[in-house]
This record gives C-alpha cells, structure tokens and sequence, in this order.
C-alpha cells in the first residue's frame, strides 16, 4: 500500500484525456496483499478493458475518412458526343457526323470545401469529448462501486463488532441470572439480540459478492479476481476546501465540452448553409470534329446559377437557429453544472462536519457509557434495557460514522466528475489532518 496523498487529475497525452480517480493511501506502508484490490489498479483496469469504451477508435477511424473526402475538390468529367448522323438526307451515315470530346468541372465558391473540413473537425472534437464523458463515467462509477464496497467491508466489521458486544451482554446477563439478581426472561432476551445481530452480520456480508461482481463487471471480467477492496482511506475524509476554485475548473468540465463542440458543429453548418448563397460555377472545354468540311474547332461553356442567395435562405434561416438553440443549451448546461456542483460541494462539507462530529464528540462519550452502563447493570445500578440502549446507541453512531464517510468519498467524486480537476488543496489540508489525529475507528 502506497502512503501519502493522491488524486483525481486529468492528464493529457497526445491529445487524449484520461481522468485517474485515485484512492486517498494514508498511514505507515505496509506489505502488499496479492487478493486486495486499491483503487489505482481499479481505474486502470476500467480504462483499458471497459467494453463500452472499444468503440471510439473504430467511429475516430470513420470521421478520418470522412474528414479525407470533405477536402476532396468536385471531380472533372470527360464526355463524348456525336451529332448528326444514322438519320436521313444530310444525317444519313456518318459523313457529316459531328464529334465532341471535352473536359467540365464544378468551381465551388464560397469556401465550401473548408467548410466541410471544419464540420468534420468539430465532429472529431465532439467524438473526443464524447469519449472523455464516457470514461469518466465508468471511471466514476467505479469509483463509487469501490468506495460502496469499501464501506460495506466495514459496515460488515461494525456489525461483527455489535454481535461480539451482544454476546459480551448475554454473557453479563448469564452470570446475573445465575446468582439470581435477574430473571430468567432477561437471558431469552439476551440470547435473542445474540442471534439478531448474527442475523445482520450475515445481512451485511451477503451484499458484498454482489458488489464485487457489478465492480468486476465494469473491466469486462464475469468473476472478481479480488478477495477484499483496500478500505483503509474509508475513514480519511479530508477537508471541503472552497468552492470558487472549483468554479474555474467548470469549463474543463467534458460534459460542457461536448456541449460547446455541439455548438461547433452548428456553427461550421450555418457556414456550410451560408456558402450556397453563392452557386456553383459549371465549366466545360473540348474540341469538336465536322466530318462533313473535314474541320475541327473548340468548344467551351460556362454556367451560372441564378438567384442561389434566394434559394439558399431557408437553410440559412434554419442553420443559424440551431447554432442559437446549441448556444443556449450551453449556457443552461453551465448555470445547472455549476448548481450541481455546489449542491455536491454542500453535502461533502456537511458529511465531513458530521463525521468530525461523530468521531470526536459523539462516539468516545458513548463508548465510555457502555463501558459505565455495562458496569452498573453489573452491580444491579442499571436495568437491561439500559444495557441494551446504550450498547444500540454506540452501534447507531458508528454506523453514522461509516455514512457521513462514504457520502463524503461519493460526493468527492460527484465533485471531480463535474469539475474536471482534482480537490489538491483539500487533500494537501487532509494529510495533515489525519497526521495530527490518531484515532482508532
């Protein structure tokens, strides 16, 4: 296990982005284990095996040919005529047939073909960001699926923890019942809260196997090839940090990209559409043979469309309202992305309050009155009932503990996904938080 702080970053290497969600390592280093799975190999294994992610190199591979044809100039034409001949009087026969051979093409004004171009490249684009969405989607989920399963491998700890205390009260209670101080009623109940909370610690573990195999899923894999996920950040929550600096990271943002290359591709097609106003010219060059006064002379045409401008308005009208419906649609996906991301930041900042809360304030004092209660129920001070009520309180809070911390590690990543950029002054905050306090959760 790696110790220190890492993070989630976006790195660019020959023009293609990929996010590394990485899991927060803290404590001293220790030996690795071969059948515990960290949250590096996790990323790597989604981003170089997820099935959903195979098909953007053949669609990058389409757009190149496509990008290879829009620059491709109208083709020349040869053409072969003859005039003037298998008919009657002076057509009959060939004598005075009359051949022509010439060369036409298509002059394209307007700047058309570039205009082409640049759809195709703003097409690429899109694909690009597109890609970038859908990676950082699965690498997101992943994320989530680990740190879900993280925390149920210690939700499962605290349940085996609340079986060990019921058993430790069914104790207690024997030895009272024994000496006659409590009645018999009191052990059957005893013995009843033994067996629920078994009955829960097999609930919990039940769950784990289906998470490992949704997590599995997501590299292409049927089977986890993994025993355990490493969990021992579970409990690092770091710090909020502020929210401005993630506001200039919004417009990294791969959704807002893909977005404003949308808004590129309306925008070359309102200059492909503009490009029309201005018609093609038609072009024709031969030579021509009269076999009839055994002469040859050359040939030449030019044609012009009339009224292209005209004609070419609707689709103008209709380009440029696309381009504005793309430029609007832009600016609601930046106002709801930067509404999200605060939300997200909100409730990162209240889970860590709450899990500082708890881990200072709340469960030490409750695990002290356990330990008094425990003691008084022993020399007939206290009643079962408030054994069993502080023993479910101590049980609720760790509990609690463990909630405020995977919502603070969900909304972390819900965080990154958004912004496009990792929490580094939180994590810098973060590590020597957890270096100042040294708590056994």
């Amino acid at each position: 296990m790696i110790s220190g702080v890492t993070m989630l970053g976006f790195l660019s290497r020959s023009g293609l982005y990929v996010a590394g969600l990485i899991w927060l390592s803290v404590g001293q280093a220790q030996a690795q284990i071969t059948d515990t799975l960290t949250l590096r190999e996790t990323v790597r294994r989604v981003t170089e095996h997820n099935p959903s992610l195979m098909a953007y190199a053949p669609r990058l591979k389409a757009l190149s040919g496509d990008r290879a044809s829009a620059g491709l100039k109208p083709p020349m034409e040869l053409s072969a005529e003859a005039d003037e001949f298998g008919g009657s009087n002076e057509a009959q026969g060939t004598r005075n047939i009359e051949l022509t051979l010439a060369l036409s093409g298509v002059v394209e004004l307007g700047g058309r073909p570039e205009s082409r171009i640049a759809i195709v490249d703003a097409k690429e684009a899109l694909l690009a960001a597109t890609r970038r969405t859908q990676l950082l989607d699965v690498q997101a989920e992943a994320a989530r699926l680990f740190v879900k399963l993280a925390a149920l491998q210690q939700e499962l700890e605290v349940a085996r923890r609340a079986e060990s205390l019921a058993r430790q009260a069914e104790k207690t209670v024997s030895q009272r019942v024994e000496r006659g101080r409590a009645p018999q009623a009191e052990l059957h109940r005893a013995q009843a809260a033994t067996a629920r909370a078994a009955v829960e610690a097999g609930h919990v573990e039940h769950q784990i196997p289906t998470l490992k195999v949704k997590l599995a899923a997501l590299w292409g894999e049927t089977s986890p090839d993994f025993q355990r996920v490493d969990d021992d950040a579970l409990f690092h929550t770091g710090r909020a940090g502020a929210f401005e600096p993630l506001i200039k990271t919004l417009e990294q943002s791969p959704d807002l990209q893909q977005l404003a290359s949308q808004e590129r591709i309306q925008a070359a097609n309102l200059r492909l559409a503009q490009s029309t106003s201005r018609g093609d010219v038609r072009w024709q060059a031969g030579v021509r043979r009269l076999e009839g006064s055994d002469s040859t002379g050359l040939v030449a045409g030019l044609s012009i469309p009339l009224f292209s401008g005209r004609r070419a308005r609707g689709d103008i009208d209709a380009a440029s309202a696309r381009h504005e419906a793309a430029r609007f649609d832009t600016q609601t996906a930046r106002i709801a992305a930067r509404a999200t991301l605060y939300e997200a930041w909100q409730h990162r900042r209240h889970a860590i309050e709450a899990f500082a809360a708890l881990r200072d304030a709340v469960i030490p004092r409750l695990e002290s009155a356990l330990s008094n209660t425990r003691e008084a129920y022993r020399a007939g001070r206290y009643s079962y009932l408030d054994l069993i009520a502080a023993r479910q309180e101590l049980i609720d809070a760790r509990l609690a503990l463990l909630d405020a911390a995977r919502r603070a590690h969900l909304n972390r990543i819900e965080l990154e996904r958004l912004a496009g950029a990792a929490l580094t002054a939180a994590d810098g905050d973060s590590a020597k938080e957890h270096k100042d306090q040294n708590h056994d959760h």
